[in-house]
């Protein structure tokens, strides 16, 4: 197997790791659904440490992508698209399921939640997917699952990948989004 076919197998492996853990420990802990983040991790472990990346505290981000999940939920309201009973469920579970929340949220409105501009929001989470995915590799080497050699190539792949920011769509072995069943009825993003 030439170099180049085995690191993208190791990395695909890397990613399929994670994406399995995500797809387990979200039907275990929502009911199904998914909403997950980082290479497996929760999404409250990826806004961990995006808040890290920003310079805010964990809770600042958690309330700024809560409300946004809020406005648009109100917007959904005044629309018509939900009556107000639907909303006011809606809204605990944003509350109660940090993943649904930055589903529902607009990146625009996070980042105006937080006094900063959606490019440097973008960059946080950019930089909080690869870190994550940085961790999970040193655990697979720790773990003895990979060589050094392979860690480093993983590494290198990932040096190399444009990784999502705020929201995470289509970005194949390096989609840490929020997979799984999407807003109720009437939400059209």
């Amino acid at each position: 197997m030439n170099g180049s076919l085995r690191k993208l197998l190791l990395l695909a492996a890397v990613s399929a790791v994670g994406l399995l853990t995500l797809g387990a420990a979200t039907a275990s802990a929502h009911g199904g659904g998914g909403c997950k983040g980082g290479g497996g991790a929760s999404a409250s472990s990826l806004v961990t440490a995006a808040a890290k990346q920003l310079n805010v505290t964990r809770a600042k981000l958690k309330g700024a992508i809560v409300d946004a999940a809020d406005a648009y939920i109100d917007s959904e309201v005044a629309s018509g698209d939900i009556d107000s009973g639907e909303a006011a469920d809606l809204k605990d579970r944003a509350d109660d399921d940090l993943g649904f929340a930055i589903k529902l949220s607009k990146t625009k409105t996070v980042a105006a939640n937080l006094g900063i501009t959606v490019a440097a929001l973008n960059t946080g989470f950019s930089a909080a997917r690869k870190a994550l995915y940085t961790a999970k590799i040193d655990k697979a080497l720790a773990n003895g699952d990979i060589t050094a050699a392979e860690a480093a190539d993983l590494k290198s792949e990932l040096d190399d990948a444009t990784l999502p920011g705020y929201k995470a769509v289509g970005y194949g072995g390096f989609d840490l989004g929020y997979g799984g069943g999407g807003p109720s009825r009437g939400f059209h993003r």
